[in-house]
């Protein structure tokens, strides 16, 4: 299957579920639109390749919190709870880290593997939890889906 690598994205898997609560809300402005433009991109086209890994990718290659040796977040060392994310996140999506598939493939397996309220456990201590946004969106993917699926 030719996966059109010439478009291919890289994408942190913990960050495929942030993707769908973006609002364009973020770290600094250049996140922002940094993170609009991939999200607009996958938006309009499913078929859109993305490579899914277990460390910074195109998101992060912009955020103020990014340093040589990975996310800083919440202070040096914080890449390691990043990697735990996103180890937990391609396992429950059947995903090995290098792994190249069609975006909307990976929406298909996040609404078949993952529903909002599993995002404490994925997720935990991340702080655009309690805004509810990748909750309300992961949910409103399910219910795509689904409706998807009895037509």
């Amino acid at each position: 299957m030719s996966t059109g690598r010439s478009n291919l994205l890289t994408v942190r898997a913990h960050t495929l579920l942030c993707l769908l609560g973006f609002r364009g809300e973020g770290y600094s402005p250049a996140f922002v639109e940094n993170m609009g433009a991939i999200h607009r991109r996958l938006s309009t086209d499913p078929k859109t390749p993305v490579q899914v890994i277990a460390r910074p990718d195109e998101i992060c290659s912009v955020c103020p919190h990014l340093h040589p040796d990975g996310c800083h977040l919440k202070g040096p060392g914080f890449e390691a709870a990043m990697h735990r994310q996103d180890q937990a996140v391609m396992a429950r999506l059947g995903i090995a880290e290098g792994e190249v598939l069609p975006w909307g493939e990976i929406l298909h397996r996040i609404a078949a593997h993952i529903e909002g309220g599993d995002l404490g456990a994925i997720c935990g201590a991340c702080s655009w939890l309690p805004l509810g946004y990748c909750r309300e969106g992961i949910d409103a993917l399910s219910v795509v889906q689904h409706r998807e699926r009895l037509s």
